[in-house]
């Protein structure tokens, strides 16, 4: 018999489970007048914008932390949220879309909304969609703008890096961006092949990101600290010089195993110490490269 659970949708195999969620430490900072940076259990970044008009809210953390994140937000402004953007599917951005996104209008790629409307199945666990409220009522492919707070905000869809559905959120005026799991900062990236990611693609968009965007930016992302340009530049060239260590092993014969008994990588040993290992880092890039 199946067994029905009703269980956070968070990253595949439970990566960012935690066993007692509800007492997960929300720190915040200003990262430009109006625009906040919350930080949810030191792992993940959620961006708030308040104003006149009210709030917005880019990604919504966990399920079972969304409560407290609500608390957090209506410390810094007593307005409600008007509008949630999910920079895509993963649990970690999505499992407090039922609390934070109740009364607003929640903005994402397709593929959140299709995978936030159906039965996640694991075997003999399944974990049931979650309510209709929780899901987008704008999905967007390409690019869409938002008129919100005295500025306008540019959602950018960029897709297979991360997942299929990346988006990227701009707010020029406050010179802030948040690009999502498109940055583990200071850490190996995790790269959802199963659901369109691909880790080659992740660095073109990537490298898209510093091109494209000017240089006085704060980069905010998914996980890890909040980056300058610079700092984002350096970031990108460390994680592509391991794509290049990889490469190289690869196309000498190595093996996975070889590489990683012989750890390639260890002058990154610290881009590992997330989740994402020096040797899952190769796994995930050998069959790419």
């Amino acid at each position: 018999m199946k067994k029905f659970l009703f269980l956070t949708l968070i990253l595949p195999f439970s990566l960012f489970a935690q066993k007692d969620m509800p007492a997960a430490e929300i720190t915040s900072a200003v990262v430009s007048p109006g625009v906040y940076r919350f930080f949810v259990d030191n792992r993940v970044s959620v961006l708030v914008q308040t104003g006149d008009d009210g709030v917005l809210v880019v990604d919504a953390a966990y399920a079972q932390t969304a409560e407290k994140l609500k608390e957090a937000i209506q410390n810094i402004s007593d307005k409600p949220v008007k509008y949630l953007i999910n920079t895509h599917l993963h649990g970690d951005h999505t499992g407090g879309n039922s609390i934070i996104g109740k009364n607003a209008i929640i903005i994402a790629h397709t593929s959140v909304r299709e995978f936030l409307s159906k039965d996640q199945v694991r075997g003999e666990i399944i974990t049931p969609a979650p309510p209709a409220h929780s899901r987008p009522g704008i999905t967007i492919e390409g690019k869409m703008t938002l008129e919100f707070n005295e500025e306008t905000i540019e959602i950018l869809h960029l897709q297979g890096g991360h997942t299929t559905g990346d988006l990227v959120v701009y707010f020029p005026k406050a010179k802030v961006v948040h690009v999502g799991d498109l940055l583990f900062a200071g850490y190996f990236p995790y790269v959802d092949v199963s659901n369109g990611g691909n880790p080659l693609t992740y660095l073109k968009n990537q490298q898209w990101i510093i091109d494209n965007y000017p240089d006085d930016l704060i980069f905010i992302g998914g996980h890890g600290p909040a980056l300058n340009k610079n700092e984002l530049k350096k970031y990108h060239k460390s994680i592509a010089e391991t794509v290049e260590i990889v490469a190289k092993a690869k196309s000498e014969g190595m093996s996975n195993e070889q590489m990683k008994e012989m750890r390639i990588l260890k002058n990154w040993e610290s881009f590992g110490s997330f989740f994402i290992t020096e040797d899952r880092w190769i796994d995930a890039l050998v069959p790419y490269l």
